[in-house]
């Protein structure tokens, strides 16, 4: 599940009609093989990686809706409001857990259950992560012709993958389409970090931009073409017959 949080992205109903044309980054590796999509629309956002996964993250920014999509298995999970409040705090997903689990045991059996199961259920999952910081060097680079700045990452003071970011607008990005993308990528940042990760793309406090070149959690992108076409509505929805994987209720 944790890779699914780390590539991104967003859920799909239709794109409303805007003044913007929509737009589309393709990313690349150092051998021109693309490696990942963002597709951006006033609405709806969906992120494409070419990886082992083959997955999409589409977000519904007006819902606040993650839609995750496994092609592989022709499924997709559903994640609404309170899914990802209840996955953005762990700790407190994990003792609703355990009190469900404890409502049929005696109550004199009660406490010596529940230390088994929160110590069980607490070396399973992954140390929270410390968010990432994000600092300019100072530097510049150029990468097929995109000027961009170059990005320190540090975790717990620990440097971490290499970025290069440029304004938004000046890769012919609308401002409602940075506001979803935006959006996306401060709740991904925060539910990753419960799971370990810390790859997120969360900019925020470096300015409005987004990235040019990332190497990160290793993957690699290099921004190879800006589209600014309309995007296909059928695009930024699950593919007819994919079948929907239920979230356990335990965790909610």
């Amino acid at each position: 599940m944790k890779k699914q949080f780390l590539t991104l992205f967003a859920a799909g109903t239709m794109v409303a009609g805007s003044a913007f044309a929509d737009t589309t980054l393709i990313y690349g590796n150092d051998q021109g093989q693309e490696t990942t999509r963002m597709m951006l629309t006033p609405d709806v956002v969906k992120v494409s990686t070419n990886d082992e996964t083959n997955t999409d993250v589409i977000f519904n920014g007006n819902k606040t809706e993650f839609v995750v999509v496994n092609h592989d298995e022709k499924s997709f999970m559903v994640f609404g409001e309170k899914e990802i409040e209840a996955l953005s705090d762990v700790s407190a997903m994990m003792d609703r857990m355990i009190e469900k689990q404890m409502a049929n045991i005696p109550e004199a059996q009660r406490e010596q259950m529940r230390g088994m199961m929160e110590s069980m259920i607490k070396n399973q999952m992954p140390k929270q992560a410390a968010a990432p910081v994000y600092k300019k060097s100072g530097d510049s680079k150029e990468y097929n012709g995109y000027n961009c700045d170059v990005v320190v990452k540090t975790v717990e003071g620990q440097s971490s993958g290499s970025f290069c970011v440029t304004e938004y607008g000046k890769l012919d990005v609308a401002p409602a389409e940075y506001a979803v993308i935006s959006k996306f990528m401060k709740i991904a940042e925060k539910m990753a970090s419960q799971f370990g990760q810390d790859n997120s793309m969360n900019f925020a406090a470096i300015g409005e931009v987004l990235p040019v070149y990332f190497k990160d959690a290793g993957q690699t992108g290099i921004l190879m073409d800006v589209d600014n076409g309309d995007i296909d509505a059928a695009l930024l929805t699950v593919p007819e017959g994919y079948k929907q994987q239920e979230l356990p209720k335990e965790m909610f």
